[in-house]
């Protein structure tokens, strides 16, 4: 893949932290293969430096519109993928601060955060390409056409001083969380150990996200570039827009 979608990483360090359990919430999709297992050292040129939001095309206007990306609890998206069981376990499961500079002390959930991937083919998204079957889907995430996507980039240094890193579905009560920038690069290394761990974790930003830390735009087709390239340039976005077919469709088990 190239170099501007995939920029060069950066360097990897210590612990995460794990929330206490909720014995209230369930998680509906099964958490990492061996994520309490020791990770592997993972040297820092192998992180992750790009994390990746999916939202529907119906959902770009009001984005740029507001000039920012919301949280679930905010957000009033024209299709959402989740269903309501689905919000309503991530508006359960806290998202600690880190008592450092940039924490505002506000009590947040995994519901009051921007949600991203850390890589355009993550466990939950592969799962939409192929029908959104069971509970944790909204109808309508079944009815829609994976083309009718898109997927935006954004380096994870934009965000960094507030991101959290997560080692699977971050409403489940066994899954990590990485905070403050120890824990942080930590959960990134444990991410960057295997395709799986990279495939499930997640990257929680607190409150909103601002449009100018979108570096790339990705889309499915010819058409939906121009489309999408239109959009922005209406409303002054100059995040560049890439044609990726593979990060539309399953990736077939050789």
């Amino acid at each position: 893949m190239c170099a501007s979608c995939f920029p060069p990483p950066a360097p990897a360090a210590t612990a995460p932290v794990r929330r206490s359990p909720k014995p209230a919430a369930r998680s509906l999709r099964s958490p990492a293969a061996g994520a309490t297992g020791k990770a592997a050292e993972v040297r820092g040129p192998n992180l992750p430096q790009r994390m990746f939001h999916v939202t529907h095309i119906s959902n770009l206007p009001l984005i740029l519109e507001t000039g920012r990306l919301l949280p679930p609890s905010q957000a009033e998206p024209a299709l959402r993928l989740a269903s309501e069981l689905s919000l309503e376990l991530r508006g359960s499961a806290p998202v600690p601060g880190d008592g450092g500079h940039d924490d505002d002390g506000v009590e947040r959930s995994v519901a009051d955060c921007v949600a991203f991937s850390l890589t355009p083919q993550a466990t939950w998204w592969l799962e939409v390409q192929e029908g959104a079957a069971g509970p944790t889907w909204s109808a309508a995430a079944r009815s829609a056409a994976t083309t009718d996507f898109v997927v935006l980039g954004v380096d994870i240094a934009a965000v960094s001083n507030t991101v959290v890193i997560t080692d699977g579905d971050a409403a489940a009560p066994a899954t990590r969380l990485g905070i403050g920038a120890d824990g942080r690069q930590r959960m990134l290394a444990r991410a960057a150990a295997t395709p799986e761990a990279l495939q499930v974790a997640e990257a929680l930003v607190p409150g909103e996200v601002s449009l100018a830390t979108v570096a790339l735009v990705a889309v499915a087709n010819d058409r939906r570039r121009d489309e999408v390239r239109e959009l922005l340039k209406a409303a002054g976005v100059t995040a560049k827009v890439a044609v990726y077919p593979p990060w539309f469709v399953p990736k077939l088990d050789d």
